[in-house]
Formats: structure tokens, sequence, C-alpha cells
């Protein structure tokens, strides 16, 4: 099965995941942006927005009036929650809680409940 870009089911997963993997990073990314980073044409990049959007995964954060490609997508709360729940119970991200808590205590700020803090 293809789909309008021409792309095989799997590739637009394949694609799909790496917008998101990339959303993740980034906060909030253009298409123009995720076309330089992913190396992508922006119609299957367009394509695999619209289909996460779809899915409720990925929301149109700031339209542009003037380039549909320098409109700002971001990942919507739900997933960015499941996301850091995911990866809250990793050793990565415990290093990392470790490293913001160390980096608070030079700077003189008081510490916080990293661990437990809720994401947005």
């Amino acid at each position: 099965m293809e789909t309008i870009t021409g792309l095989p089911k799997d590739e637009l997963l394949q694609l799909e995941a790496e917008l998101l993997h990339s959303l993740w990073y980034d906060g909030a990314a253009s298409v123009l942006r995720l076309e330089r980073r992913l190396g992508r044409p922006s119609a299957e990049l367009l394509e695999g927005l619209e289909d996460l959007m779809r899915r409720e995964y990925v929301y149109l954060h700031w339209p542009s009036l003037r380039d549909p490609l320098q409109s700002v997508y971001y990942l919507t709360t739900k997933l960015r929650k499941k996301i850091a729940a995911m990866l809250k119970e990793t050793p990565r991200h415990r290093m990392k809680v470790f490293w913001e808590l160390l980096c608070r205590e030079e700077e003189g700020l008081p510490p916080r409940d990293l661990l437990n803090a809720p994401t947005a």
C-alpha cells in the first residue's frame, strides 16, 4: 500500500518516527527546519505531519499565512507526557536529572524535586 507521495506504508512510519524524534528533541519546528535536518522533501514531511496530526500526536502550533512550509508544529501534551514517562525510567534520564541538580546547587538555587516534577 502506497501513500499520496508514493511512499510505502513502512517508509511513512519510519518518516513519522523521525519526525516525532526531531520534534521531541527540538521542541517545535517548521517544515523548512525539518527538511534541512532530516534531508527529506517537504511533500513527504507534510504528509507525515498530516498523518501525525490526524492521530493527535502533533498539532499546528503556529500557522504561517505566507508559506505553509514555515508553519510550526509541536508535539501534543498527551504525547509529550507519554514520552517523558517512558524516559523517566531510563538511566540516562536519571543522570540528566542528577546533572541538573548539581548545576542548580552550583548556581546557589534551591533544590527542586526534578525526579517527580510534572512535565508540560
